[in-house]
């Protein structure tokens, strides 16, 4: 299996374990202060950020900075302070 189909198989993953209706109904809270639910969802988004790593390092084209810059663009960059 190639690296972009368990990728996206991740991420229909994390599609599915959005749908929480499991903690819906449960009123505990974890640190005794965040609501369950609150808690779930910060750890799902930070397996999100996770995919998105993956897809950045794994599954993005590597072609997207081969296009030749337009013929009137600045090919250096002054430094210094604004004029």
């Amino acid at each position: 299996m190639s690296k972009r189909a368990l990728i996206a198989t991740y991420f229909v993953l994390l599609f599915a374990l959005h749908q929480d209706f499991w903690w819906r109904a449960d009123a505990s809270l974890v640190f005794g202060i965040v609501p369950v639910s609150l808690a779930y969802h910060a750890v799902w988004t930070l397996l999100v950020a996770v995919g998105w790593g993956l897809v950045a390092t794994f599954a993005w084209p590597t072609n997207l900075d081969d296009t030749p810059a337009p013929a009137d663009a600045p090919t250096t960059v002054k430094s210094g302070p604004p004029r």
